[in-house]
């Protein structure tokens, strides 16, 4: 079945937040992916731009002149201003502060991404360029979701008293919850609500941090998601009851080649089981890691980290560090929680959850 008519593709818009020095790596992928099976996109980043047949928005074309003039996060979209005027490469400002400046684009992409979406639109989906995500997985836990009500879905963190979802792991609004933010922004004014939220942006630590602030003012909480929505890759997740039954949507940290494999595993899954049973993470389990742990592997790091133990100094010579080997496998097998070991440097670490690596 074409993935454009899965059940409820037609009611969700996917907003992905990139930054334009990194536009030409991590855009691409996307698009032959979860774009192909979107009805209604929005690519928001720090220039205005077209990228093939995509339009590319600026989501801080509405922030006040008083901060994109003169504020110091914004020397970096200055910069960008600039390189993109004279027609030099974007991609040379990478290891720029460009972090500084992803804070301000949540809440102008919010408002834009409402303003342009269609009537359909039921659900507001939002991603960052490095997020994977499971479309059939996404539309069957919407589906069962009452977008009439004021909902706030994500991997759930917390900074001082406010509990947000964090951006990376990506964060589900409906439409409901949306219209009573920007019905409160209509209320006030813009141009005073905007100012409001600009100084409040401008002295927290994250954009999803400040998004979550928004939406309590309108009494909308967030509904802790997680794992379903979380910001682990399969490297480094810990296999673990917490996980193993539920439905994987998102990943984070991916690179655009794991962005494609997850797609590739998806599309097989949806080949052999359809739109309505979704794949767990103990199906991505067997799909990408069970294959790599029976064995015992050399220059291999799996992220132990339980208990630590180190070797005596004197210890050094060759033998010792054979016998250190050994005892780290024993420490590992006397340990009941013990599933995995690692030895390196006569540190010998202890892991109580399967971690790839």
């Amino acid at each position: 079945a074409n993935c454009l008519n899965a059940p409820g593709a037609d009611r969700v818009m996917i907003v992905l937040k990139t930054g334009a020095s990194e536009i030409y790596a991590k855009l691409p992928t996307h698009l032959i992916t979860l774009f192909r099976c979107t009805h209604h996109y929005l690519i928001f980043s720090d220039l205005p731009q077209t990228y093939a047949d995509y339009q590319i928005h600026d989501a801080l074309a509405t922030v006040s002149d008083t901060y994109k003039n003169d504020h110091e996060d914004f020397e970096f979209y200055r910069k960008l201003q600039k390189y993109h005027r004279e027609g030099q490469d974007v991609s040379k400002l990478k290891g720029d502060k460009g972090w500084n400046l992803d804070k301000w684009k949540f809440l102008p992409m919010m408002h834009e991404s409402y303003r342009l979406a269609s009537p359909d639109v039921d659900w507001f989906v939002y991603i960052e360029a490095d997020t994977s995500v499971s479309w059939t997985n996404l539309l069957q836990f919407l589906g069962r979701m009452n977008p009439k009500k004021p909902l706030y879905l994500g991997a759930q963190n917390v900074v001082g008293p406010t509990t947000f979802a964090h951006g990376g792991s990506g964060f589900i609004i409906s439409r409901a919850a949306v219209k009573k933010m920007e019905d409160r922004r209509k209320q006030m004014s813009a141009r005073k609500y905007d100012d409001r939220w600009e100084l409040s942006t401008s002295l927290s630590c994250c954009g999803d941090e400040v998004v979550a602030r928004a939406l309590m003012e309108v009494d909308v909480e967030l509904t802790p998601s997680w794992p379903r929505l979380q910001g682990e890759r399969v490297h480094t997740l810990d296999w673990t009851g917490k996980h193993w039954c539920t439905p994987a949507i998102t990943w984070h940290h991916v690179t655009p080649s794991q962005v494609d494999s997850m797609w590739r595993f998806q599309n097989e899954w949806v080949k052999k089981n359809g739109w309505s049973e979704p794949y767990l993470y103990r199906d991505v389990y067997d799909g990408f890691v069970a294959r790599h742990v029976s064995v015992n592997r050399t220059h291999w790091n799996n992220i132990s980290k339980d208990k630590e133990f180190i070797a005596p100094a004197e210890d050094a010579d060759e033998n010792s560090k054979k016998a250190w080997e050994g005892f780290c496998a024993e420490a590992c097998l006397a340990w009941n929680d013990c599933l995995q070991w690692m030895h390196e440097d006569g540190v010998c670490k202890l892991g109580k959850d399967i971690r790839l690596g």
